[in-house]
């Protein structure tokens, strides 16, 4: 027959206990310690994150009152351009402008944003703080991209500059599209513009020139915003690209 053997510890069963608990507490704390230090570096993490992103869209939200600031100069040129087709119309003829120039494109960017998304580090930011921005940058690319289809229509507008003899009647029609659509364009941009900006400041965010500052100077003369189109429609081409640091003039 088997004999059931008992086995007991050298220093008995307490000492096993004792020796286990403070094992456990061990695991205990360094996994503890552990979470502490991942939630202090993902805290830290979102923190920056949330400052990238910021300086991002107020830097957006400034070019966006920049281009409100144009919108006087923007609505009188397309008034100009009306007229001008309107007497074409009317006569036959028109006087051949030298400066139509065109609505300044001031672009924006969200390449913070999308690393960040990307990265998955937006997720460390609050449901809200992530609704907020990504309201934000929807509007944002919104109005960039009515900027750069405004940019092609006043290319066309553009051909104005030729005169009425070099124009056919097809370019007659092609003109009058493209100043309709600039027309409904530049609107589609104020729209945007004027829902963004207040909307922006609820949020707690707002225009911050600091990023216009670094650049103006590579772009307007003396930094200061001067758009092309602000110049009058019978301003000689030299002068009027003299508002605008480009390589290529208009």
């Amino acid at each position: 027959m088997f004999r059931l053997i008992r086995m007991k510890p050298p220093h008995g069963w307490n000492a096993v206990a004792w020796e286990l608990a403070i094992v456990t507490l061990g695991v205990v704390i360094a996994l503890g310690a552990q979470q502490i230090v991942e939630a202090l570096h993902d805290r830290s993490t979102a923190a920056q994150t949330r400052a990238e992103v910021s300086e991002e869209l107020n830097s957006d939200l400034m070019s966006m009152l920049l281009r409100s600031r144009a919108e006087p100069c923007i609505e009188r040129r397309l008034n100009e351009l009306r007229a001008l087709l309107l007497r074409w119309e009317q006569t036959g003829t028109f006087p051949t402008p030298t400066w139509v120039a065109q609505a300044p494109v001031i672009e924006v960017e969200t390449s913070r944003y999308d690393s960040a998304n990307s990265a998955g580090r937006l997720a460390l930011l609050s449901g809200d703080e992530q609704y907020r921005a990504g309201a934000l940058v929807n509007r944002i690319r919104q109005f960039n991209e009515w900027q750069f289809k405004e940019r092609l229509l006043w290319g066309r507008l553009r051909g104005l500059q030729q005169g009425p003899q070099a124009l056919s009647v097809t370019d007659k029609s092609e003109l009058r599209t493209a100043l309709q659509d600039a027309s409904a364009t530049d609107y589609e941009i104020r729209v945007v513009t004027a829902q963004t900006l207040p909307m922006a400041r609820r949020y707690g965010f707002s225009p911050d020139p600091k990023g216009f500052r670094d650049l103006a100077s590579q772009v307007w003369p003396g930094g200061k915003f001067t758009p092309s189109i602000c110049s009058p429609i019978d301003t000689s081409p030299k002068e009027g690209n003299k508002r605008v640091l480009i390589p290529l003039p208009l």
